[in-house]
């Protein structure tokens, strides 16, 4: 969408894409706790990961109209048409092949944060390390890396396989 054809992505998607999962991030080192902690103490120990996975859904729904919002208004205008030049079509906020993409690399990084991370952490603590928000930190920032990649890959493959062929 916002980046040059031939690019997978651009300064101003990049720094969208960043400011809304910190966003994110903020919620989730936040608030989170105060939900999880209050989910123990009312007795749903045993839903836990079944919530984790809710907020996490709900969080990248929001995350994602953060991304778009803030990319929308990062890119500007762009520069204006020669005097000569049709007037350009407003371009558009997203599109069918990019939330496809979005949903499909989210849907990894949470997959990946419902089995692979609770067995990440169940070792550290396991090898004595109690204090999990430093690691919790990282694998976030880790697997927002991932997905970020994952999310152009897939894009960029969607659509060119959108666009019409030429014979």
């Amino acid at each position: 969408m916002a980046a040059p054809a031939g690019k997978l992505t651009d300064l101003p998607e990049i720094a969208a894409y960043v400011l809304a999962h910190v966003a994110g991030l903020a919620w989730a080192m936040t608030v989170n706790p105060m939900i999880f902690r209050s989910l123990v103490a009312q007795g749903y120990r045993d839903h836990l990961l079944l919530m984790g996975i809710a907020i996490s859904v709900a969080v990248s729904a929001v995350v994602l109209l953060i991304f778009l919002v803030l990319r929308k208004a990062m890119a500007g205008s762009g520069p204006p048409p020669p005097p000569a030049a049709p007037p350009a079509r407003p371009a558009k906020l997203t599109d069918i092949p990019e939330l496809s993409a979005y949903v499909i690399a989210h849907a990894a990084g949470i997959a990946w944060g419902a089995t692979v991370t609770p067995m990440i952490f169940r070792s550290l603590y396991a090898q004595g390390i109690h204090n999990l928000m430093l690691p919790g930190l990282a694998l976030t920032i880790s697997v927002s890396i991932v997905v970020l990649l994952i999310f152009l890959f897939l894009r960029k493959a969607m659509a060119g396989s959108a666009s019409p062929s030429v014979r």
